[in-house]
């Protein structure tokens, strides 16, 4: 089944977005992150009232994982594939120079409706803190949060899954003029 994509007040809310009947967090198996221990969320997508900025962890985890777009949630397969983020290359990385990201990855035309909504991003634009990257290879890694940090989210003192990241291993930088708009 695919995701439908949802609206709140004329805005498409992105597919990752925690929603606020989401709130509780537990521990649980991840099968986005093989398996192991990891950070869950209440799932009760469009309930409430949508929390932008704040993603989902398991639908974040599942975007990444799974190779889903960040808005519609659809497999971005066979699709041309945007970054839209602040992420720099990262010298600690697997490969000193790759990128790792939180955001999920876009289709093109997502992204394009994404810089149409999203305050934060045309923000980010006027003050060339966003790089738009057309991703040509890429993979999922797994942040293991602290015993703290999980005590924190859920209550126990145990390691565990966070969130997924992007490591962008190849990529072409573009411009706004290449993403285009949503006409």
């Amino acid at each position: 089944m695919m995701p439908e994509l949802l609206h709140y007040g004329g805005v498409p809310v992105p597919w990752t977005v925690a929603w606020t009947a989401e709130e509780d967090f537990f521990l649980d198996a991840c099968p986005y992150a093989g398996g192991r221990l990891a950070i869950c969320q209440k799932v009760e997508r469009g309930e409430g009232k949508p929390r932008f900025g704040s993603p989902h962890v398991v639908r974040q985890r599942a975007a990444i994982a799974h190779g889903r777009c960040d808005l519609c949630g659809r497999l971005l397969k066979t699709a041309t594939k945007v970054s839209l983020s602040q992420a720099r290359p990262y010298l600690h990385a697997f490969k000193p120079g790759d990128i790792l990201q939180v955001e999920p990855l876009l289709h093109k035309r997502c992204a394009a409706i994404c810089m149409e909504h999203c305050p934060s991003l045309r923000s980010q634009e006027a003050d060339g803190s966003l790089h738009i990257r057309q991703v040509l290879r890429w993979q999922a890694q797994f942040a293991l949060y602290s015993e703290q940090g999980v005590f924190e989210a859920c209550g126990e003192r145990r390691q565990a899954i966070s969130h997924a990241k992007v490591q962008l291993i190849k990529w072409i930088d573009r411009d706004r003029a290449w993403l285009g708009g949503v006409a």
